[in-house]
């Protein structure tokens, strides 16, 4: 029997745009994003370093999370939450390094039903 499996789509974009930042301020909050460094000099100045990375379904289906239990069925939920954002991370790029996260913001499934109950989660202050 064919599985029809969940589908999602990451997206990103520098905190200079006003739509990123828009929806940077959205999840994050105005007192964390005001606290994040700004460019000093050139086309962008006055503007905000960082960047911001979202997960969003882009097709409800299954989603796997893992190995077989001992009966051999495999583990893993329906996901229903289509057009829905679900992971929202506030990084700063580092040049030649993995980019240092910042804060997130996941709507696991314990929140399924409500994303209010959904609270950000600060991992640095901003520098």
């Amino acid at each position: 029997m064919p599985v029809n499996y969940a589908e999602y789509y990451c997206r990103d974009g520098w905190m200079s745009d006003d739509f990123v930042e828009n929806m940077a301020r959205r999840y994050f909050g105005d007192d964390l994003i005001d606290s994040l460094p700004r460019y000093v000099k050139g086309k962008r100045k006055g503007q905000l370093k960082g960047m911001l990375q979202w997960s969003k379904v882009a097709k409800q289906g299954w989603c796997r999370t893992g190995g077989r239990t001992d009966d051999g069925y495999a583990t893993g939920y329906v996901e229903l939450r289509l057009d829905k954002i679900i992971n929202v991370e506030l990084v700063m790029p580092v040049w030649g390094k993995n980019p240092e996260v910042i804060a997130t913001w996941d709507w696991d499934l314990r929140h399924f039903k409500d994303r209010c109950d959904v609270k950000p989660t600060v991992h640095k202050k901003a520098a």
